[in-house]
């Protein structure tokens, strides 16, 4: 903003000087009201040094805007750049959980004791890296800080669920090896009466309550980064409206069904221990 004044400034005064050249020029008799020395001195001294610092001051003003653009292109390029990035990064880790929910959760979905029948989940997420904070001064300069809110709920979100994988693992890790010490399988073949005698209602119910909690964090995970992503595309036809520029919209046809909230389990912690406890009377 400054150089533009000081410019604007210095552009105005050397144009001023030229018109009053112009202006002795075909005006000799205001000419005559200045001494010819002085006229002549503007004329065959000012007028060149003049034309030199004002071709120099219009070259610099011309290379100062040229700048300006080129850096104005850059910074957009970086913003399109940072937002395809993060609308990719954040389409890999739905599609991870998309995964999961597929592979672990839905085949045992209609199980009577899913929370024994789920397999252990993998722990390595696809994305470890951070977030472009670019991201952020987009989001600023659009005013929209729901979209900032989002995006980093859907990051923590997704992290979350690797860690209650993590937990749960361990949980059935567990609790296969005090079924181990006892001398059964992984419960495959076994009544729920079995698997109570060897292992107790604390253990059961714990590995329960765990499940249960991980498929609710994978629940949300799934809504809040399934948003992220369409707030993504909204910010790029924002920010970028009549520029040509498109948005990564990807397509989630093919895995809609996982968007929706996974189906209750046939036990909840209450019925869990109502129907344990008759195990404890025989």
């Amino acid at each position: 903003m400054l150089f533009s004044l000081i410019m604007g400034l210095l552009l105005g005064i050397f144009s001023t000087f030229f018109l009053f050249l112009l202006l002795f020029a075909f005006s000799p008799d205001i000419a005559q009201w200045i001494s010819p020395v002085i006229v002549a001195v503007l004329k065959d001294v000012g007028g060149p040094v003049a034309a030199g610092f004002g071709g120099a001051i219009a070259g610099a003003v011309c290379s100062y805007f040229f700048q300006k653009s080129n850096e104005k292109e850059k910074e957009a390029k970086a913003e399109i750049s940072a937002i395809h990035k993060t609308s990719v990064r954040l389409t890999v880790q739905l599609n991870d959980l998309f995964s999961v929910k597929k592979h672990n959760i839905y085949p045992s979905l209609e199980h009577r004791v899913r929370f024994l029948d789920i397999s252990k989940i993998p722990i390595c997420p696809s994305v470890t890296d951070h977030i472009d904070p670019r991201i952020i001064d987009i989001a600023v300069s659009l005013k929209d800080a729901k979209a900032i809110d989002i995006i980093y709920l859907a990051e923590a979100r997704y992290k979350a669920c690797f860690e209650n994988f993590s937990n749960r693992n361990l949980g059935l890790d567990e609790y296969r090896s005090t079924l181990k010490g006892a001398g059964l399988g992984r419960g495959g073949s076994n009544s729920l009466e079995e698997l109570y005698q060897a292992v107790g209602q604390g253990q059961l119910v714990a590995l329960h309550v765990m499940t249960e909690v991980m498929i609710e964090v994978l629940d949300e995970a799934i809504q809040t980064l399934s948003e992220a992503i369409e707030l993504m595309a909204s910010m790029m036809d924002k920010k970028f409206k009549g520029a040509g520029v498109n948005s990564l919209k990807m397509s989630l046809k093919e895995d809609e069904k996982y968007l929706a909230k996974t189906a209750p389990p046939y036990f909840n912690v209450e019925t869990l221990k109502a129907y344990l406890d008759q195990f404890e009377q025989h």
